[in-house]
């Protein structure tokens, strides 16, 4: 069985985006592998394409 290295497995797999909760203004995390962005403060989770639309609006 051959070896390799999994670069995902040591990572940290959320990335904390620059934008604000919808519901509180809580800063977001963005779970990128689901396409999901979850509030630190009231754990809300949007989809990301739902956070830039609203983004790209205001």
């Amino acid at each position: 069985m051959a070896d390799f290295e999994n670069i995902y497995a040591e990572s940290d797999p959320f990335v904390r985006a620059h934008f604000d909760c919808l519901n509180c203004g809580g800063k977001l995390w963005e779970y990128a592998i689901q396409g999901q962005m979850v509030c630190e403060d009231c754990r809300s989770v949007y989809r990301s394409s739902e956070i830039f639309e609203a983004q790209a609006e205001a």
